[in-house]
């Protein structure tokens, strides 16, 4: 009897190897996108910029990030959601505006190459959907389109304390290399 078994299970699984073999290939009309729309187009303010760099954040705190998205967030298309999303993801991070210790602003920077986000350019180039940075002001700029309010459900400290991971993560590393060409040296 298992030696029965053993034969079905054996022509099962060859014809169902046969049937994939045979089917015709899925077309891959484009490649498998990671980011979500939203993110796409904050990630395209990168591309329209031409700049690793995004935007002046004046203090790294809750309020600071809240005063940021309240004045540059229809401009970039960011949300806090947007932002939370993409620095867990090591996609942008925030760091000092000028280098670290030289400057108490602070910006966006981006952690992937310019040329990975520059098909979001043209995708999201609608000057109804987003205003760039020259053509909208504070006062004049384009109301933000109705939708779930976020601010609630994001902390702010969460996009901070990532931040502080990674620059954390920096130092250390440049630290521990000094200390090796130090160790070098001697």
């Amino acid at each position: 009897m298992s030696i029965q078994l053993t034969n079905i299970i054996r022509n099962v699984l060859s014809e169902m190897i046969s049937e994939q073999t045979e089917a015709p290939a899925p077309e891959q009309t484009d490649e498998v996108d990671v980011f979500t729309e939203p993110q796409q187009k904050f990630l395209s303010s990168f591309a329209k910029a031409g700049s690793q760099h995004v935007g002046i954040i004046y203090s790294v705190s809750d309020i600071g990030i809240r005063e940021f998205i309240a004045r540059s967030g229809s401009q970039y298309s960011c949300t806090p959601a947007v932002l939370l999303s993409l620095v867990r993801g090591k996609h942008v991070k925030i760091v000092p505006y000028t280098g670290y210790g030289q400057n108490t602003d602070y910006t966006i920077e981006l952690r992937l190459p310019l040329d990975a986000v520059e098909k979001y350019k043209d995708k999201f180039s609608d000057k109804s959907d987003g205003a760039d940075a020259a053509s909208t002001d504070m006062e004049g700029g384009a109301p933000l389109p109705p939708g779930p309010e976020l601010a609630h459900v994001v902390k702010y400290g969460d996009l901070l304390s990532e931040s502080a991971k990674i620059a954390k993560k920096i130092l250390f590393e440049k630290a521990k290399s000094k200390k090796k060409v130090q160790k070098t040296q001697k």
